[in-house]
């Protein structure tokens, strides 16, 4: 049996001995992680590219960004934290045993870079209508561009402090098994399962009032639901992690089932009745309360309409 090279990863943390990077190896589970590691890439490609195509952004609530750019990242820190002596041990394994050990860490890295693309898109095609305000002159911003560019400096702001901290945490308080460390890491899983339990709910409100689709894409979440439940089993699996990590997407993926069931009513209704994704408005106050009543603002397809068909929501 080889010697390990002598490394340390904390002040605080014993050099690891001889046997303790071995490399942990499963056919269900390589297989499970790289399918997932995939899907979630070309599960984000249709939201991404029906933001480009359509060019706007129009009906994605920033408040849901925030929440799941602020969740993705704080996930993401959390497992680099519980997995980082799995990390360290890529410094003595061989690169297809590293490689395979660090797919839990890969699939919560590449979330992150994904959601924070549509984050990204979310503000290049921000719709330029509704960049200024209506009430005022049409050379200040109106309140919810503001609110968005605010909501992208508080983003990028977290993720650059929360990764100082636990760059750190890790060079200089010690691994996930010193108090401190560990502590940091709960905060980190907590903080997403709390952002993540209400991720969903200003998009839910914003979807329910513009009562259409938008610029979200049903074939990514057609894809997302049931992989959530995939990616939930496939980190539960993971070495060194624990129900901080995974409860997470068990939780969102409800929701977005929610969400997806919303978008998928709003759009065969709307095509019933031959209007666009991007039409919305709220329905006249006497006919509120009926499900089949006509929105104000939308206009059939083909016929005269004073109003644009992108409404603000």
């Amino acid at each position: 049996m080889s010697v390990l090279k002598p490394w340390t990863f904390g002040p605080d943390e014993p050099t690891p001995q001889p046997g303790e990077c071995l490399p942990h190896h499963s056919d269900f589970e390589l297989a499970l992680s790289l399918f997932i590691l995939v899907g979630m890439v070309v599960s984000y490609l249709p939201q991404h590219f029906r933001i480009i195509h359509k060019k706007t952004s129009d009906g994605i609530s920033p408040w849901f960004l925030l929440l799941g750019c602020i969740s993705a990242s704080s996930t993401f820190l959390n497992i680099v934290i519980l997995q980082w002596k799995v990390i360290m041990c890529c410094k003595v394994l061989s690169l297809g045993p590293c490689l395979e050990s660090t797919l839990g860490i890969a699939q919560l890295g590449v979330q992150f870079l994904m959601f924070g693309l549509v984050f990204v898109l979310f503000l290049i095609y921000y719709p330029a209508r509704k960049k200024v305000s209506e009430e005022l002159d049409r050379t200040t911003r109106s309140k919810e561009w503001t609110l968005s560019l605010i909501i992208a400096h508080v983003v990028g702001g977290h993720f650059f402090i929360a990764l100082l901290v636990t760059i750190y945490m890790l060079t200089f308080v010690g691994g996930p098994e010193n108090p401190w460390t560990s502590g940091w890491a709960s905060f980190l899983g907590i903080t997403s399962v709390v952002l993540a339990t209400i991720q969903y709910v200003p998009q839910i409100i914003r979807t329910f009032k513009r009562k259409s689709v938008g610029a979200l894409s049903i074939p990514m979440m057609l894809m997302q639901t049931p992989g959530a439940a995939l990616l939930t089993l496939s980190l539960a699996l993971r070495p060194g992690a624990n129900w901080t990590t995974w409860i997470v997407y068990a939780v969102t993926g409800c929701l977005q089932g929610t969400l997806l069931v919303m978008c998928i009513y709003y759009h065969y209704r709307a095509t019933s009745h031959g209007y666009g994704d991007f039409d919305t408005s709220e329905t006249e106050p006497l006919l509120a309360g009926d499900d089949n009543a006509i929105p104000k603002n939308r206009a059939r397809r083909g016929a005269p309409s004073t109003s644009s068909s992108v409404t603000a929501s």
